[in-house]
């Protein structure tokens, strides 16, 4: 596993389609869980496990701390923030050896798998940063 800058897929008009229609869809989410599992969790750290089948996503949530993400697997992934979010949608490529990518706090998104393989990550959550 290394360590890089995330790659970006481009984003066509087909799938900027599909990502609006996914968020007006689920405007009215709570916030809920950042990953599907914790694994472990001391007084630094919380450590999760994401798994995500093509066509599932996250719930809508928010990186309260800094995060690292080791992703093994998966193609495409998309990060859909609410409607009166700054950021816009992004599609992270999956390189075929996995990645290690920091997130610093303060998005808050659902992930979604828009690529034909499961995406699965485990999260480290830092939080006394």
């Amino acid at each position: 596993m290394r360590h890089s800058e995330p790659e970006f897929a481009e984003i066509t008009p087909e799938l900027r389609e599909r990502l609006e229609k996914f968020r007006d869809e689920r405007s009215g989410d709570s916030l809920g869980n950042v990953a599907n599992t914790i694994l472990f969790e001391d007084d630094d750290v919380r450590i999760w496990e994401m798994k995500l089948a093509p066509g599932e996503h996250s719930d809508l949530h928010h990186h309260e701390h800094d995060y690292y993400l080791v992703v093994d697997s998966g193609d495409l992934v998309a990060g859909i923030p609410p409607k009166d979010s700054p950021m816009d949608f992004f599609v992270g490529k999956i390189p075929p050896n996995g990645n290690t990518v920091r997130v610093p706090k303060g998005g808050t998104e659902w992930a979604l798998n828009v690529g034909e393989k499961t995406y699965h990550e485990i999260l480290i959550e830092l939080k006394r940063t």
